[in-house]
């Protein structure tokens, strides 16, 4: 049984190519198995089962979904030392082992909302500070140091060189590579279609959401969206009109915008407003500005331009 958000089992929509999930399959496996073996240092035993969990939960995200909030690196830092924090804390309060990982998980979880650092493989950290025997109790406040942040960061060094080859990828996304022009940054280019940081963050507010996507990758998709949705809808004649601006739909580089100036039955003359020809005007026919136009968009120019 299907619904409008997916089966009723959750199989919402991956659009990943193969490639993308081949990388994700040879980054998982070098960074897990390289952190596991700083983890496994710390004790001539080996580590518990816990850990295994927690690691093996974050490679998932860091190799998987690298671009989405819960896999940035403060997320993964923050998210598993506030989690060793709290359960190291907790350990020591409650002398009930299985009650104190329950109230260990829940404070880590409310703490990782406020400091912004959601993280869901940090609760399998939270129960392994807390149920992890004796070697945790033998390295006492230093398990947050090592094995925890030690074996993590080892696999945050992993995922950026990974990742890094495919400009797509580039972990963290704040190396993901920006349009040269601050103009045509997502952020930016989705102000020009109407909308604003605002507007996203009230509708997240709205919906009492946390969304696993960063902003910019929040606005390309809308951005995406929108073209897509126009290329089916083209501009019809009357639409040009003076003081109207139009956009190429073009990318980086290749983005234009021009504001008509004024028309007759068959030539329009233009003001190029940003891209590569701008700043300075133009004529043509009114087929060949409807052939350039792909979409109309709301002007943003002063009272003297």
């Amino acid at each position: 049984m299907r619904t409008g958000r997916g089966s009723l089992f959750g199989d919402f929509l991956d659009t990943t190519n193969h490639w993308d999930k081949l990388i994700a399959l040879i980054g998982g496996m070098i960074g897990l198995y390289l952190s596991l073996e700083v983890a496994a240092s710390v004790t001539d035993n080996g580590i518990n089962g816990l850990i295994l969990a927690s690691l093996g939960a974050t490679a998932v995200l860091l190799f998987a979904t690298p671009h989405a909030a819960l896999s940035q690196p403060w997320n993964v830092l923050g998210g598993h030392g506030v989690a060793a924090v709290v359960g190291i804390l907790v350990r020591d309060v409650l002398p009930h082992p299985l009650l104190a990982a329950a109230v260990a998980v829940g404070l880590a979880i409310w703490l990782m909302h406020y400091l912004r650092c959601l993280h869901p493989p940090g609760g399998a950290t939270a129960l392994y500070a807390v149920l992890g025997g004796d070697s945790v109790e033998v390295l006492g406040p230093w398990f947050l140091l090592h094995p925890v942040l030690s074996s993590v960061g080892v696999m945050l060094m992993v995922a950026i060189i990974i990742n890094y080859p495919f400009p797509w990828r580039r972990y963290p996304a704040s190396l993901t590579p920006s349009p040269e022009s601050p103009a045509q940054r997502p952020l930016a280019a989705l102000e020009r279609a109407g909308l604003g940081r605002e507007d996203l963050e009230h509708a997240m507010r709205e919906m009492n959401l946390y969304l696993d996507l960063t902003e910019d990758d929040l606005a390309r998709l809308y951005l995406l969206a929108r073209h897509h949705h126009q290329q089916s809808d083209p501009i019809i004649r009357e639409a040009v009109q003076p003081d109207v601006c139009f956009s190429n739909g073009g990318k980086d580089a290749d983005w234009a915008v021009r504001r008509i100036l004024s028309r007759d039955d068959d030539h329009v003359v233009y003001r190029n407003l940003a891209g590569p020809e701008a700043p300075s005007e133009g004529r043509a026919t009114l087929e060949e500005f409807l052939a350039w136009a792909h979409h109309a968009l709301e002007p943003e120019y002063g009272p003297d331009e």
